[in-house]
């Protein structure tokens, strides 16, 4: 035995018996000599005597065994301050590497399943997280936080304080934490961010932590690969860290993302994942409650909003190379859930005339929309296309060549029926046959094709070869569902809007318009004054009302259509009350609101019915 072991030998005999560690505590054992013990080793520690400290660690080693064959001996060691001892020094420089290890060992088991124990070490755990820095501590680091956090909340939220997840994440990017710290890592990630404070979240730290994230499973950590994906969504699901990550970049990796996640689901599981992202849920199957399909969904809507930010608009220029790695890419996988991601971005792109013509005359991206419409039967999908396609549609220059989008719409109107995309393919044909007569021609003259089964209403005859028209009267009157949310659009709101926007270019009468066939043409359409009769009717939209009163007037500056106006007037007892009553209204709210341009508007409207209806012989006083 050598000098140093026959030091050690008698030192262990003077202060401390170490072999009863080998067996439980005694009854009633409070950790006395253990306190005696613990008071000489602080002093070797000031002192910096490391023949002391070379004893301890030997001492440390069995009392880490002892706690963790048996965990009677936890009160003693926290009673003796042990505990606290260790915890204090564990990341200590006047500390050997050895000693550090044993103090390690000693906390996490002292902390297994104890909260009082856990509640003494979190004070220190600022001192843990620094053992992290040293590559032969990092397994037993984290194995130790690990047993401090498990199940007890205040450890979770004293690592969030502390950026436990920040810290944990640099080192797996860095590849220094072992494979077998992996297991550990990824749930201590896992609950440290979910205590993080919206201000933590929306921070820089967070962005840095979730761009390495991002990394980390895009590497492929097949074991740990949803913990990372639901930590990622967990961040992409704050408004405001949203507006902070909108940029290329990050946008492909996040598309690339949700393209490799879906591809590991199976057919029936994106089909599920469609249902959730629908606005209208079925209610014979209820919400899903399977985390692989809830967690994809959250995704594609987190995607979807970062490219409605105005980070993505304005860090993006369509044309120029940096965009290239995300345009390159959209549609270029068959349809699946992230396709919404890739319809929305398209939408969000066309921030401006020149940029949506740039999409439709190079990028033909109106071409992948118009299919996803033509072929798919998924709401959410079909939303988002159409969604994408109306901001396509803004321009004049692009609304002659979606042309055959009409046509689509009249699909989507007849065969859907999801409020929300019947309501988004109505808004897209109000923007196509606006101030664009081959548009309004077509929905006026062109025939439907026998697929297109319209609904019917009580009285009409439905035509052997249906127009578009047609089809728009009759599903501004069928029964609809409500719809999820009041920003979307109505379908019975905006198919009115429709008819009067054709109304109203028409009746600008451009030269080489022939627009008295098509007025007349359109007039033949059974019903047609009816869906502007209920704009008039409905009092939750304003604009609509004003709109519908305008469309009447319109209607009313020619015979047949006076005749269509007092065909309804005689169906519908209340639209003359309803009309006389706006008028009253827009009077009454001039004298309130000196200067308001919309009720002179509406005022003038309802003056230019009233004198049709007189001129065409209707009296207002009449009872219908």
């Amino acid at each position: 035995m050598s000098a140093d072991d026959n030091t050690l030998q008698s030192y262990h005999s003077e202060d401390l018996d170490i072999n009863q560690f080998a067996q439980e505590p005694a009854p009633g054992y409070d950790g006395g000599d253990l306190k005696k013990w613990l008071s000489n080793i602080e002093s070797a520690l000031e002192r910096g005597d490391q023949k002391r400290l070379v004893g301890a660690e030997t001492t440390f080693k069995m009392l880490g065994t002892a706690v963790g064959q048996s965990k009677s001996w936890q009160v003693p060691l926290r009673a003796s301050g042990v505990l606290a001892h260790a915890s204090r020094h564990v990341s200590s420089s006047k500390v050997s590497l050895a000693l550090r290890r044993q103090y390690l060992r000693v906390i996490g088991n002292c902390v297994a399943d104890n909260d009082d124990n856990r509640e003494a070490a979190v004070r220190d755990l600022n001192q843990l997280i620094a053992c992290m820095q040293q590559d032969e501590l990092t397994t037993t680091t984290l194995a130790v936080i690990f047993n401090l956090c498990n199940d007890f909340e205040p450890a979770q939220v004293e690592a969030a304080k502390l950026r436990l997840d920040s810290t944990i994440v640099g080192r797996l990017v860095a590849n220094q934490i072992p494979e077998e710290a992996f297991d550990y890592a990824a749930e201590l990630i896992t609950w440290t961010t979910e205590k993080l404070s919206p201000a933590q979240i929306q921070d820089a730290t967070s962005i840095a932590t979730c761009d390495h994230i991002l990394d980390i499973i895009l590497q492929h950590d097949e074991d740990h690969y949803h913990e990372y994906v639901a930590v990622c969504t967990y961040y992409l699901q704050d408004p405001e860290f949203q507006k902070s990550i909108g940029t290329s970049d990050r946008m492909v990796k996040l598309l690339n993302l949700a393209r490799d996640y879906e591809s590991r689901l199976e057919p029936e599981e994106r089909r599920a994942v469609f249902e959730v992202l629908a606005t209208q849920q079925d209610p014979q199957k209820g919400p899903s409650d399977d985390h692989t399909i809830l967690l994809l969904a959250q995704l594609i809507n987190a995607i979807s909003a970062i490219s409605a930010s105005d980070a993505f608009a304005q860090s993006l220029d369509i044309r120029s190379p940096h965009a290239e790695s995300i345009t390159t890419n959209l549609f270029n996988t068959p349809v699946a859930p992230s396709t919404v991601c890739d319809c929305m971005i398209v939408g969000n792109l066309a921030t401006s005339d020149e940029t949506s013509i740039y999409i439709v005359d190079v990028l033909h991206f109106d071409r992948n929309l118009n299919e996803i419409l033509l072929m798919q039967e998924e709401p959410a999908l079909l939303y988002a296309a159409a969604a994408g396609m109306r901001h396509l549609a803004f321009p004049e220059k692009n609304r002659s060549r979606l042309r055959d989008v009409t046509i689509t719409c009249g699909r989507l109107l007849a065969k859907i029926h999801d409020p929300s995309v019947r309501g988004e393919a109505a808004a897209l044909l109000g923007k196509l046959v606006s101030d664009n007569i081959q548009n309004t021609k077509s929905v006026i003259w062109d025939t439907i094709s026998d697929s297109t089964v319209p609904v019917t209403q009580p009285g009409v005859v439905p035509p052997d070869r249906p127009t578009l028209l047609h089809i728009i009267v009759v599903q501004a009157l069928a029964p609809s569902a409500p719809l999820p949310s009041p920003s979307m659009k109505n379908a019975m709101i905006e198919l009115g809007r429709v008819i009067v926007t054709m109304l109203r270019y028409l009746a600008k009468r451009k030269p080489g318009d022939d627009a008295d066939p098509v007025l007349a043409q359109m007039y033949e359409t059974p019903l047609i004054a009816r869906p502007i009769a209920r704009l008039v009717r409905q009092r939750f939209y304003a604009d609509a009302r004003a709109e519908g009163l305008l469309g009447l007037g319109l209607m009313v500056q020619s015979k047949h259509g006076a005749t269509c106006v007092m065909d309804e007037l005689k169906a519908d007892g209340g639209l003359l009350t309803a009309i006389k009553e706006m008028v009253t209204e827009t009077e009454q709210k001039q004298d309130e609101q000196a200067n308001a341009a919309a009720l002179g508007r509406d005022h003038q409207n309802a003056l230019v019915l009233m004198h049709g209806l007189l001129e065409k012989g209707v009296s207002l006083t009449s009872d219908f």
